[in-house]
């Protein structure tokens, strides 16, 4: 039985465990998996390297798994799409096919994100990966009011109006990579109100091997004293997972602007309407702020 026909019959068979695949030689092992959270193939990984990547509605990633009373790390390649089982056991066979002399499976325990993008980059009309950016700025900014109080909280992790929480102060946070201009986007009429005092924290960033990382920010933070099961929990929300590759993208900071958010700052509440409440039915506002010409700090 060739290896595709195999994978595709247990796919097919396998309610709930895993099952080796016999047409591999012993040499190269493999084994076809089904769970809850999905259905795929697994590799043994004896690497410290942790990894986690999405793709529409497949995975690759990295978990240890209590085998046949053994538990080993292994590299886990998943679709949770029960009805695409037929092609992605194609996907899969490709994955586990081990080469000549093994050339593909070395290939693969090297670099396990080389083959994540080829395939990727084959299987997608376009390719997006989204910016880690925003997310690094946010870190900084953290990192930046947490130096001077540690009652701060990246706010996202209780669902928060606010990026940056403050016992006295709430903190809200943009950035962005253009080079050029400082117009940025408030999403929700909610946003720049505050009982409290708000700040707005403007970042310019741009990529650079010299920059900071996601991981970096966090790393850096946890030595400062701050909680890393809340970092990971934020992180996790915000979709950039542990072990994701868009973790180590780098990126340093240009211009670092502070505005107070009072009276003279441009924005519209509540209190910008009649009777200080909004029309019935309105449920969102979205609007875009040029900060250029208001009156700002630097940080």
């Amino acid at each position: 039985m060739e290896i595709l026909e195999e994978i595709r019959e247990n796919f097919a068979s396998i309610r709930n465990g895993a099952r080796e695949i016999k047409s591999l030689s012993k040499e190269y092992p493999a084994m076809v998996i089904r769970d809850g959270g999905g259905y795929g193939v697994i590799v043994a990984f004896d690497d410290e390297r942790d990894i986690y990547e999405k793709f529409a509605n497949s995975r690759l990633y990295t978990a240890f798994l209590a085998i046949g009373g053994t538990e080993k790390k292994y590299l886990i390649l998943s679709c949770a799409l029960d009805s695409l089982r037929y092609e992605f056991a194609a996907v899969c066979a490709q994955f586990v096919e081990p080469g000549p002399n093994g050339i593909n499976r070395s290939n693969l325990m090297r670099d396990p994100l080389a083959w994540w993008k080829r395939w990727r980059e084959l299987m997608g009309n376009a390719i997006y990966d989204k910016e880690a950016y925003s997310v690094v700025a946010e870190m900084i900014v953290l990192d930046q009011l947490y130096a001077n109080d540690d009652t701060v909280e990246w706010a996202a992790v209780n669902s928060g109006s606010h990026d940056i929480e403050g016992c006295k102060i709430d903190y809200e946070v943009k950035s962005t990579i253009k080079r050029y201009g400082a117009t940025v986007t408030i999403a929700g009429q909610h946003q720049l109100q505050s009982i409290k005092r708000l700040q707005l924290y403007f970042c310019r960033l741009e990529q650079s091997k010299n920059g900071v990382s996601i991981n970096d920010m966090e790393d850096k933070l946890v030595a400062r004293g701050y909680d890393k099961d809340k970092l990971e929990k934020q992180l996790d929300r915000l979709g950039y997972e542990c072990g994701a590759s868009i973790r180590d993208k780098k990126y340093k900071v240009l211009e670092k602007r502070k505005y107070e958010v009072d009276n003279k700052f441009p924005k519209i509440t509540k209190d910008s309407f009649k009777d200080d409440h909004i029309p019935k039915s309105v449920t969102q506002i979205t609007y875009t702020i040029d900060l250029d010409g208001l009156e700002y700090t630097e940080w």
